[in-house]
């Protein structure tokens, strides 16, 4: 079961660092552990991130099965409820 996310994304040119949001797809069974990612919403209320968003968004750090960290948009309850309600869906037989 996938999931939809907003992933926050870094590139790096030219010496400087930018910040980029980008729609992903997560499959649920990847998922180890969450947990909430506090600098990012410091950098954001310090203006270092230059993306538009409200100041009261959070981030959560999803670990992946892969040793891959993905860090996305929404507190890690908020993040946990997404993730349930998608797997809680069941087919009918028609």
């Amino acid at each position: 079961m996938f999931v939809k996310l907003i992933k926050l994304n870094e590139r790096q040119s030219s010496g400087e660092i930018t910040y980029y949001l980008s729609e992903v797809s997560i499959n649920v069974m990847q998922i180890t552990y969450i947990s909430e990612n506090h600098q990012y919403k410091k950098m954001l209320s310090e203006g270092k991130l230059n993306l538009d968003l409200n100041l009261g968004v959070q981030f959560t750090d999803l670990k992946l099965n892969a040793n891959q960290t993905i860090t996305v948009i929404g507190t890690p309850s908020m993040i946990e409820t997404k993730i349930l309600s998608n797997t809680n869906k069941q087919l009918l037989k028609g």
